[in-house]
């Protein structure tokens, strides 16, 4: 991924997980993992991203953490001769660090993807939203850390 996070071909928005957590639903619903009302199909993906996305950070993100760890002002954000300095791309370093592994696809993880999907399994396990589930825990795990490490936002538009 490029240093200059202003092109649209490799900069992840907050939009972006939220289509993740669309993905998600969509694949264990076409697979027979899960059954729900479609009339309630927004407020689950809602409510998936809702507990998801605050371990889930984009590139988006990222950019906004570094230029708060840099003290500097947020309308900085629109100068992007701020973001292609080296003072930004250093500080940008040490947040981007803090990740280790669990980067992926533009998404910076904030706890371990199994984590996450355990997190999804737990909610569609007791959501009076979800009619049935099909699956056993370990399978419904297995089918959403594929559908994170398989999504790529660029490839649904």
């Amino acid at each position: 991924m490029s240093e200059t996070t202003g092109k649209a071909s490799s900069y992840t928005k907050r939009e972006s997980v939220r289509l993740l957590c669309k993905s998600i639903l969509n694949r264990l619903e076409n697979d027979g993992s899960i059954a729900f009302p479609p009339r309630l199909r927004q407020v689950i993906q809602d409510e998936m991203f809702d507990l998801v996305g605050p371990y889930i950070w984009t590139d988006e993100d990222l950019r906004e953490k570094t230029i708060q760890k840099m003290g500097a002002r947020p309308e900085m954000l629109q100068n992007s001769e701020f973001s292609d300095s080296d003072q930004f791309r250093a500080a940008k370093a040490v947040v981007k660090s803090s990740f280790g592994d669990d980067e992926l696809n533009g998404f910076y993880f904030q706890k371990p993807v199994k984590t996450v999907a355990e997190s999804l399994v737990g909610y569609l396990m007791r959501s009076s939203k979800i009619e049935e589930v099909f699956e056993e825990d370990a399978n419904l795990e297995k089918h959403i850390v594929d559908v994170i490490k398989r999504f790529d936002v660029k490839q649904l538009h």
